[in-house]
């Protein structure tokens, strides 16, 4: 499965650590939801098609990110931040049993959440064998 390995290629970036006011203990990048505890920014991802379709050459999986901050500014910086870092190359992202080969922003969408929160969902398609 490829999102372990994207969890820790963003976990381990430096800008957007700072963006979301990450540390050690917590990275802020959190699977399916995030916890009731989980102070904002934060950005929440899930897949589309676990383990990715393997009907033609290479593999894909659709994942979301669903950025949630109380600023809309600030949400649309980390937007741009997590896009720049997601714009792949062949071999950016380590994993022990895939080879990645690149990552395409495909769209996604602002809305607003229960608690009036912003928040903006963005997917990405990724090819990997």
């Amino acid at each position: 499965m490829i999102l372990e390995a994207v969890y820790s290629y963003l976990a381990g970036n430096e800008s957007l650590a700072l963006a979301l006011g990450a540390d050690s203990k917590d990275s802020k990048i959190y699977p399916n939801y995030a916890a009731i505890t989980s102070r904002v920014p934060y950005i929440v991802y899930r897949s589309a098609n676990p383990g990715g379709s393997y009907d033609e050459v290479l593999s894909e999986e659709q994942v979301t990110f669903v950025i949630t901050s109380d600023e809309f500014c600030q949400t649309a910086r980390i937007s741009e931040i997590l896009t720049s870092i997601l714009d792949l190359n062949c071999g950016e992202i380590a994993s022990s049993e895939h080879k990645i080969y690149y990552c395409k922003k495909i769209g996604g969408s602002d809305f607003m959440d229960e608690l009036g929160r912003h928040c903006r969902a963005v997917n990405f398609i990724f090819k990997f064998k």
